[in-house]
């Protein structure tokens, strides 16, 4: 067998496992438009990514027939391949967003790691779908006191903020109403965020073709920005990547 065969066999299910990761990550784990990867992510995307090709070339760099050690040589080669790919994935999924909380007046984008989930006691703040976040909201305290003690602890004890703490949550589709109240309408972002204007125009068009029944609510998310649309209920019906602040 020659190195380019050798290299060959382990390029094609090295392909196979290349568009496997590329659908879970790009389609279900980190869907449009939560692909504004933070530094940590960009790095384990591009290991993950460049494990699976390298592997191959590898090969074609070490393989010789009849070479003694060959055998072994494969299999470090494979299992770096396996330990690299499997870090990088590992650290892609445990990173993705899953809870996307609103809070004040806009929404924040958490994974599991921002949130103590031992303190998580509503099972259906975990239920995540298949694609994108939880959606919920973050309360805050109407008692005086109790806003004062959150307020204490946050500023003076360096406990997480209100989003990060579940004991604050409700579903979002319970508050929506309070959303809806702070959310802006659609027409203003279009208005002074013109390098938008096309992608608004084609959001407008899917949902009905009138952009007054539409609004809009800032959303930050490690590593960028975008703007949830609201229908005139405060359901979320669409996202769309662009500067959520418009001067």
């Amino acid at each position: 067998m020659t190195r380019s065969r050798a290299a060959l066999i382990h390029l094609w299910p090295s392909l196979l496992l290349l568009g496997v990761l590329a659908c879970l990550i790009f389609l279900a784990w980190y869907p449009y438009p939560f692909r504004q990867f933070e530094e940590s992510g960009k790095f384990a995307l591009a290991l993950t990514l460049c494990a699976v090709l390298i592997g191959p070339a590898m090969t074609w760099l070490v393989y010789s027939a009849g070479k003694r050690g060959l055998l072994f040589d494969l299999v470090v080669i494979s299992l770096i391949q396996i330990a690299s790919v499997a870090w990088g994935t590992l650290s892609l999924y445990q990173n993705r967003p899953y809870f996307m909380v609103y809070t004040v007046d806009r929404f924040d984008v958490l994974s599991r790691r921002d949130v103590d989930l031992a303190r998580i006691t509503e099972p259906k703040f975990l239920a995540k779908p298949l694609t994108g976040p939880v959606l919920l909201f973050a309360n805050m305290p109407s008692d005086p006191a109790a806003y004062q003690k959150l307020l204490h602890e946050v500023m003076f004890e360096g406990k997480p903020d209100l989003q990060f703490r579940p004991e604050f949550w409700s579903l979002y589709t319970e508050r929506k109403q309070l959303a809806l109240q702070n959310s802006r309408p659609l027409g203003d972002l279009h208005g002074k965020n013109p390098d938008s204007g096309q992608a608004i125009d084609h959001l407008v068009n899917r949902h009905g073709g009138d952009i007054d029944l539409l609004r809009f609510v800032p959303a930050m998310q490690k590593g960028g920005q975008f703007a949830v649309i609201l229908d005139a209920g405060g359901e979320v019906v669409d996202m769309l990547m662009t500067d959520p602040w418009p001067e």
